[in-house]
C-alpha cells in the first residue's frame, strides 16, 4: 500500500471521531480540546536504513528524532510542550550506546523546549534488526489561539518557501537532514506579523512537490509554481529541490494584499515567493503544478514516498 492510500484510509474514519477532535488526521498535527483550551499532538519516527544510515552518530540520530517532530509543531505555528519516546533497540546494541542515546534524546528534547516526559522501551528478539525511535510530541497553539492548517490556502494567495531546498542527504548519508533547525520561531513571527492574512502552511518534509500538492488538495485550489523561482541549495539541482525531501523548511501562503508586506528575511530566515494559488475550475484543476522547461508538470509525485516502493 502506498502512503497516500494509507492516509486516505485513515482519514475516511474522521467523521467518527468525537467533537473534541478539532483537527483530525490529515495535517501536520492533530488538535484536541482539553479543559480550558486545546493541545496539538503528533507522532513521527526514525528507522535505521530508512531515515538514517548505519553508523550514523548516536547524537545526530537523537537530534533528528526530536527535531522532525518539532518541525511539525512549526508547521502549525505552535509552541513545543513535551514529548515521549517509544524505542525499539537492537538486541546487540552496547549498554554504552543505550546510555548515550538516552542522554542525547533528553538533551535535545530540552533544547527544543519539549522535555522528554515518558515513553516505552523494547528490544528486538534477535541481533541485526534496526534501531527505531518513535516520538510523540505535544504542543500548545500560538498565543493568539491561531492554529495554521494545510486547508487554508485561497484563490489569489502567494506561495512562499523559507530557506533553500535540496540535497538533504549527503553522499555518505549524513548532511542537512540530521542538522536542520525547525522553524518554530519563524512560524510564530509569521502569525505575529500577518495574523489572518497568513493562509496555509506545511512542513516541507516529503519534498516541495508532494507537500505543496497536499496543501492544494486540502484547500481545494490549484497551486501554480514557477520553477525558476524555487530557492535551491548550493550544489543541488532544481529536481533535487522538488523531490529530495527532509528539508524541513516551511511552505506557506499569504493573502495577495499581504505580499507587499513580506520581508526578504524574517526571524533570520530568507523567504521567497515562488507562485500563486488559483481557484479550481475550467482553467485550473485542484493540485500543485510547476512550470519547467516551457511546460506545466504535476507535482504530486515529486517527493519522498514512505511506502514499500519508497526511495530516497
Amino acid at each position: 500500500m502506498r502512503e497516500g492510500d494509507l492516509h486516505a484510509l485513515i482519514a475516511a474514519a474522521n467523521d467518527r471521531l468525537p467533537k473534541g477532535v478539532m483537527i483530525p488526521p490529515g495535517d501536520d498535527m492533530a488538535q484536541v480540546a482539553v479543559a480550558g483550551g486545546s493541545v496539538l499532538v503528533a507522532c513521527d519516527q526514525v528507522i535505521e536504513g530508512r531515515h538514517f544510515v548505519p553508523n550514523t552518530p548516536i547524537e545526530l540520530i537523537a537530534r533528528k528524532a526530536i527535531a522532525r517532530n518539532v518541525s511539525d509543531v512549526a508547521a502549525m505555528a505552535g509552541r513545543p510542550l513535551a514529548c515521549l519516546c517509544a524505542a525499539t533497540l537492537p538486541s546487540d546494541l552496547p549498554e554504552s550506546a543505550v546510555r548515550a542515546l538516552t542522554a542525547a534524546l533528553q538533551r535535545h528534547a530540552e533544547d527544543f523546549g519539549c522535555p522528554l516526559v515518558g515513553g516505552d522501551t523494547s528490544w528486538h528478539g534477535e541481533p541485526g534488526h534496526p534501531l527505531q525511535l518513535s516520538i510523540t510530541i505535544l504542543a500548545l497553539p500560538h498565543a493568539t489561539g491561531r492554529v495554521v492548517r494545510r486547508d487554508q490556502a485561497r484563490d489569489g494567495d502567494v506561495i512562499i518557501v523559507s530557506g533553500a531546498l535540496g540535497g538533504s542527504f549527503g553522499a555518505d548519508g549524513l548532511g542537512h537532514h540530521l542538522r536542520f533547525e525547525p522553524r518554530v520561531r519563524l512560524a510564530r513571527e509569521l502569525v505575529d506579523h500577518f495574523g489572518d492574512r497568513l493562509g496555509a502552511m506545511i512542513d516541507v518534509s516529503d519534498g516541495l512537490g508532494r507537500d505543496l500538492d497536499r496543501v492544494a488538495r486540502a484547500s481545494g485550489v490549484a497551486v501554480l509554481v514557477e520553477g525558476d523561482r524555487i530557492p535551491v541549495q548550493g550544489g543541488c539541482t532544481l529536481e533535487q529541490a522538488l523531490r529530495d525531501g527532509e528539508d524541513h523548511e516551511l511552505a506557506f501562503t499569504l493573502r495577495a494584499e499581504a505580499a507587499e508586506d513580506l520581508p526578504a528575511i524574517l526571524a533570520g530566515v530568507p523567504l521567497t515567493i515562488i507562485g500563486r494559488a488559483r481557484a479550481a475550475g475550467d482553467l485550473h484543476q485542484v493540485g500543485a503544478r510547476v512550470f519547467l522547461a516551457g511546460a506545466w508538470h504535476a507535482m504530486g509525485s515529486m517527493g519522498w514516498e514512505h511506502g514499500p516502493s519508497a526511495g530516497a
